[in-house]
């Protein structure tokens, strides 16, 4: 089998892999070609030339590999090896975050159409767009605590922008439907679970729609009510949550420079008009949810 490696050295906390993978590769007796994200671009390569991709990184890393696979209109699997900060979309794919067992996954033939949400006719998402909240712990969190502190940057980031964050007024469009709400985040997803949390125990990945959540209230005698409901999964009828299903959302913040965060990176951009793209990415995956 031809693989292509991309491995990302920046990704998770300070700890190389590049040797650890390389071992692997020998021991499992693959061979690769191995490209280094720090060492230039990959885009002058082309994914139908290889029979699979290992993306070897975090969430924003399979992103972009994603995003290259996708614009050459290419249908080779891509693989994830986990060593990013938070590893969300592995987790949620069931793939293992033990080096070795990932590794030997991504050469199966467990082999998946997932959806891919388009944001702004540029951007891509495998996992969820945002506005508000989450964005800003996103943005609160900085490159040098994540190689630091890894999925616990994100937490010490959760605290300090919880008492940091006020509701804002957002002009939403879902579907055919508009509407004005305030809310503390806007949150269009991919699928349903987040750790622990269901947001829509009826959605999947694959099934040709995104998920829009809208969370109203963040302050701290809501949460005590919300976070028992959601696990519970008995947060759909709480009002200060709101949930929909959609393929075409379009959200404007009424306050310029809202925080607005694509698969864990924020970009800077005035407003989200976002589409489904069904099924347009062959990923290699334990699980789907």
């Amino acid at each position: 089998m031809k693989l292509l490696l991309i491995y990302n050295p920046l990704a998770g906390p300070k700890s190389k892999k590049d040797k650890q993978i390389q071992k692997l590769l020998k021991i499992l007796n693959l061979q690769a070609d191995w490209h280094n994200t720090t060492e230039g671009s990959f885009s002058n390569l082309h994914p139908d030339n290889y029979e699979r991709i290992i993306a070897a990184g975090g969430d924003g890393t399979i992103k972009e590999v994603a995003s290259w696979i996708i614009d050459n209109h290419s249908h080779t699997p891509l693989a994830i090896l986990p060593i990013g900060s938070a590893n969300i979309l592995a987790m949620s794919l069931g793939i293992p975050m033990d080096l070795k067992n990932a590794l030997k996954l991504a050469i199966t033939d467990r082999i998946h159409k997932i959806d891919v949400g388009l944001v702004n006719n540029h951007h891509y998402f495998l996992i969820a767009a945002g506005c508000g909240f989450d964005a800003k712990v996103i943005k609160n969190t900085s490159h040098k605590l994540k190689r630091v502190w890894g999925f616990l940057a994100y937490a010490i980031s959760l605290i300090f922008s919880f008492f940091n964050t006020k509701a804002n007024k957002f002009f939403l469009k879902i579907d055919d439907k508009s509407k004005t709400v305030t809310a503390q985040n806007i949150f269009i997803s991919n699928f349903a679970q987040f750790f622990n949390l269901n947001l829509n125990p009826e959605a999947q990945i694959n099934d040709g729609t995104l998920n829009v959540s809208i969370l109203k209230s963040l302050h701290i005698n809501d949460l005590r009510v919300l976070i028992p409901r959601f696990l519970k999964g008995k947060h759909e009828k709480d009002w200060r949550y709101e949930y929909h299903t959609a393929k075409t959302i379009y959200v404007l913040p009424f306050v310029k420079r809202t925080p607005i965060q694509i698969d864990g990176e924020v970009v800077d951009l005035p407003y989200l008009n976002i589409t489904i793209k069904p099924q347009a990415l062959n990923i290699v995956a334990n699980k789907i949810l």
